[in-house]
């Protein structure tokens, strides 16, 4: 089984996928840094040119990078939680970047073909669910501002529309498996690490029986046994 977790960067992936992770017992895997990506720094040199000339060549890249994650994942076995999905690559990220013209209609149809026969891969079994938060613009904004990553300071409050727009309207049309909006304002698990009993039983009430029975455990105290329940995947 797989629990897919999306939204916009600063609605609290990360923080959501450990918890769930931690709570239900099940395997994590966290978003690939991907320090080794050769075309980052080439797209990122400065000015339109150089994004045009790389953006498919960078796109493929994170294409290949994330199927040989999930086929590595799906390989170990077990049920996973996953922080980012394959869809959003391709479908918010390199879909952005065909409309914004940094590439071409041409390049854009040869990644749409390629991504289309690649979800036809085993490692492309839809999740069992997709849990993703959402959040008025101006609360990610502000979230983004209170963690103060460097990167993300420099971004133009432009972009973060943009990119809000386009989860906004992917989430809409999403059919590749059930889905669970959570409203991040709702709970803080930041602030109270308890709040992951709010969530997890919104999860319960779509999975029920599917999810180990953790409720055999304590709440602040993680199931013993195999290792498999605490392995974690990054990238």
């Amino acid at each position: 089984m797989l629990i897919g977790v999306a939204g916009m960067v600063g609605a609290g992936k990360s923080t959501l996928s450990r918890a769930l992770a931690s709570r239900f017992g099940l395997q994590l895997a966290l978003e690939s840094v991907d320090e080794h990506n050769p075309w980052l720094e080439r797209f990122y040199a400065g000015g339109p040119e150089p994004m045009q000339r790389y953006a498919l060549r960078l796109q493929l890249h994170f294409l290949a990078t994330r199927f040989e994650s999930m086929r590595r994942m799906r390989g170990m076995g077990g049920s996973w939680v996953l922080d980012r999905t394959w869809y959003e690559d391709a479908e918010i990220f390199a879909h952005g970047l065909a409309e914004q013209a940094l590439m071409s209609a041409d390049e854009w149809a040869l990644y749409s073909r390629l991504y289309r026969e690649l979800l036809h891969a085993p490692a492309a079994r839809p999740p069992r669910l997709m849990v993703y938060l959402h959040a008025p613009l101006e609360t990610l904004l502000e979230r983004i501002q209170r963690r103060a990553r460097t990167k993300e300071q420099d971004v133009d409050v432009t972009y973060w529309a943009a990119l809000h727009a386009r989860y906004e309207r992917w989430i809409g049309a999403f059919r590749h498996c059930p889905v669970l909006i959570l409203d991040v304002r709702e709970y803080d698990l930041v602030a109270d690490p308890s709040a992951v009993e709010y969530v997890a039983n919104r999860v319960r009430q779509r999975l029920g029986p599917e999810l180990p029975q953790t409720e055999l455990w304590p709440a602040d105290l993680p199931p013993t046994g195999t290792g498999r329940n605490r392995r974690t995947l990054q990238g």
